[in-house]
C-alpha cells in the first residue's frame, strides 16, 4: 500500500518509485561507480542498467566511463536529477509521516525497530 501510494504522487511529477531509487542514493552519496550503485542497493545489475538507460535519457543523470576503468562507468546527477531526488524524497516523508499519523513517538520507533529486523532476517535469507 505504502509504495502504491508513494508510486502515485511520483507519478504526478513523471517519476516512479523504482526510478527514484538510484537518484536518491546518488543524491546522499554523491557520483558513484555504476557497479556501486548496485552494491549499495536491493536492484540487480540488468534491472539496475535499465534504470539508469531511462534516468539518462530523461536528462537526469549522466554516465561517463572511468579514467581508472574503461569499463566501469561514473554515474552523476544532473540538476534535473537532483530536482526529481527532491521530489522523491518529499514523496517519502510525507507518506511515513501519514503512515504513523496518531502514532505516539515510542510507538514509531518500536514499528520502525521491527520492520529493521523484518528486513536483516530476510535480507539473511536471501545472503545480502
Amino acid at each position: 500500500m505504502f509504495n502504491r501510494l508513494v508510486d502515485g504522487r511520483l507519478r504526478e511529477h513523471g517519476l516512479t518509485l523504482s526510478l527514484i531509487g538510484p537518484l536518491l542514493l546518488l543524491s546522499w552519496k554523491g557520483s558513484m561507480l555504476q557497479r556501486d550503485l548496485v552494491r549499495h542497493s536491493a536492484v540487480k545489475q540488468p534491472a539496475m542498467v535499465a534504470l539508469l538507460d531511462k534516468l539518462e535519457a530523461a536528462g537526469m543523470i549522466t554516465r561517463l566511463a572511468s579514467a581508472a576503468d574503461r569499463r566501469a562507468a561514473t554515474v552523476d546527477l544532473t540538476d534535473r536529477g537532483r530536482d526529481a531526488a527532491a521530489i522523491g524524497r518529499a514523496a517519502l516523508l510525507e507518506m511515513n509521516a501519514k503512515a504513523v499519523s496518531g502514532f505516539a513517538p515510542k510507538e514509531t520507533a518500536l514499528v520502525v525497530d521491527l520492520l529493521a529486523r523484518v528486513i536483516a532476517n530476510l535480507e539473511g535469507l536471501h545472503g545480502t
